[in-house]
Protein backbone atom coordinates (compact mmCIF):
# COMPACT_ATOMS: atom_id res chain seq x y z
CA UNK A 1 0.00 0.00 0.00
CA UNK A 2 1.58 3.29 -1.13
CA UNK A 3 -0.29 5.24 1.55
CA UNK A 4 2.30 4.24 4.13
CA UNK A 5 6.03 4.65 4.64
CA UNK A 6 6.43 0.87 4.33
CA UNK A 7 4.56 1.04 1.02
CA UNK A 8 6.98 3.71 -0.25
CA UNK A 9 9.91 1.57 0.84
CA UNK A 10 8.50 -1.42 -1.06
CA UNK A 11 7.91 0.80 -4.09
CA UNK A 12 11.53 1.95 -4.37
CA UNK A 13 12.76 -1.62 -3.84
CA UNK A 14 10.52 -3.15 -6.54
CA UNK A 15 13.04 -2.56 -9.28
CA UNK A 16 16.48 -1.55 -8.09
CA UNK A 17 17.88 1.13 -10.37
CA UNK A 18 19.74 4.40 -9.83
CA UNK A 19 16.90 5.99 -11.83
CA UNK A 20 14.10 4.76 -9.57
CA UNK A 21 13.43 7.06 -6.64
CA UNK A 22 11.17 9.70 -5.19
CA UNK A 23 10.18 13.29 -5.55
CA UNK A 24 10.04 13.20 -1.74
CA UNK A 25 7.30 15.37 -0.26
CA UNK A 26 8.19 15.64 3.41
CA UNK A 27 4.68 16.82 4.26
CA UNK A 28 2.96 13.94 2.45
CA UNK A 29 5.29 11.43 4.09
CA UNK A 30 4.61 13.07 7.46
CA UNK A 31 0.89 12.58 6.81
CA UNK A 32 1.54 8.82 6.79
CA UNK A 33 3.06 8.80 10.31
CA UNK A 34 1.64 8.64 13.80
CA UNK A 35 4.31 11.03 15.12
CA UNK A 36 6.01 12.86 12.22
CA UNK A 37 8.22 14.97 14.51
CA UNK A 38 9.83 11.85 15.96
CA UNK A 39 9.78 9.62 12.87
CA UNK A 40 10.67 11.81 9.86
CA UNK A 41 14.46 11.95 10.27
CA UNK A 42 14.84 8.16 10.24
CA UNK A 43 12.71 8.00 7.10
CA UNK A 44 14.86 10.66 5.41
CA UNK A 45 17.95 8.63 6.32
CA UNK A 46 16.44 5.37 5.02
CA UNK A 47 15.59 6.78 1.59
CA UNK A 48 18.64 8.96 1.06
CA UNK A 49 21.26 6.44 2.14
CA UNK A 50 19.82 4.23 -0.63
CA UNK A 51 20.00 7.05 -3.20
CA UNK A 52 16.22 7.27 -3.52
CA UNK A 53 15.66 11.01 -2.91
CA UNK A 54 15.72 12.87 -6.23
CA UNK A 55 14.17 16.11 -4.98
CA UNK A 56 12.61 17.27 -1.72
CA UNK A 57 9.35 19.14 -1.33
CA UNK A 58 9.95 20.89 1.98
CA UNK A 59 6.49 21.11 3.57
CA UNK A 60 5.35 20.85 7.16
CA UNK A 61 2.10 19.69 8.77
CA UNK A 62 0.43 19.79 12.14
CA UNK A 63 -0.92 16.41 13.23
CA UNK A 64 -0.27 13.03 11.64
CA UNK A 65 -1.90 10.00 10.09
CA UNK A 66 -5.54 10.62 9.12
CA UNK A 67 -5.65 13.94 11.00
CA UNK A 68 -3.40 16.72 9.76
CA UNK A 69 -3.36 20.31 8.55
CA UNK A 70 -0.81 21.86 6.19
CA UNK A 71 1.23 24.68 7.70
CA UNK A 72 4.05 27.01 6.84
CA UNK A 73 7.45 25.40 7.49
CA UNK A 74 8.01 26.93 10.92
CA UNK A 75 4.48 26.35 12.22
CA UNK A 76 4.10 22.59 11.96
CA UNK A 77 5.05 19.66 14.14
CA UNK A 78 8.16 18.57 12.26
CA UNK A 79 11.40 20.31 13.17
CA UNK A 80 12.35 21.55 9.70
CA UNK A 81 15.77 22.81 10.84
CA UNK A 82 16.58 19.35 12.19
CA UNK A 83 15.27 17.77 8.98
CA UNK A 84 17.49 20.01 6.88
CA UNK A 85 20.44 18.98 9.04
CA UNK A 86 19.47 15.34 8.41
CA UNK A 87 19.47 15.90 4.64
CA UNK A 88 22.96 17.39 4.96
CA UNK A 89 24.12 14.55 7.23
CA UNK A 90 23.22 11.90 4.65
CA UNK A 91 24.77 13.87 1.79
CA UNK A 92 21.58 14.88 -0.02
CA UNK A 93 22.70 17.29 -2.76
CA UNK A 94 19.69 18.11 -4.91
CA UNK A 95 16.76 20.54 -4.82
CA UNK A 96 14.87 21.50 -1.68
CA UNK A 97 11.77 23.39 -2.72
CA UNK A 98 8.42 24.38 -1.24
CA UNK A 99 5.36 22.30 -2.04
CA UNK A 100 1.93 23.88 -2.16
CA UNK A 101 1.73 26.41 0.64
CA UNK A 102 -1.02 27.87 2.81
CA UNK A 103 -2.56 31.03 1.37
CA UNK A 104 -2.11 34.38 3.02
CA UNK A 105 -4.35 37.40 2.65
CA UNK A 106 -3.34 40.13 0.25
CA UNK A 107 -3.13 40.95 -3.42
CA UNK A 108 -1.22 37.79 -4.43
CA UNK A 109 -1.89 35.14 -1.74
CA UNK A 110 -0.29 32.16 -3.51
CA UNK A 111 2.93 33.82 -4.61
CA UNK A 112 3.32 35.62 -1.29
CA UNK A 113 3.12 32.25 0.48
CA UNK A 114 5.70 30.76 -1.91
CA UNK A 115 8.01 33.75 -1.47
CA UNK A 116 7.90 33.26 2.29
CA UNK A 117 8.69 29.54 1.98
CA UNK A 118 11.59 30.14 -0.44
CA UNK A 119 12.97 32.75 1.96
CA UNK A 120 12.59 30.36 4.89
CA UNK A 121 14.45 27.58 3.06
CA UNK A 122 17.20 29.98 1.93
CA UNK A 123 17.64 31.22 5.50
CA UNK A 124 17.96 27.68 6.87
CA UNK A 125 20.48 26.79 4.18
CA UNK A 126 22.57 29.84 5.04
CA UNK A 127 22.62 28.96 8.73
Amino acid sequence: MLGSVDGLKRFVQMRESPYHGLNFCQGSVGEMMDDPRREIDDVIRWFDTRGKLFSVRFRNIRGGKLSFMETFPEEGDMDMWRSLQTYAEVGYQYMIIPDHVPHVSGRDPVNTGFAFCYGYIAALLQV
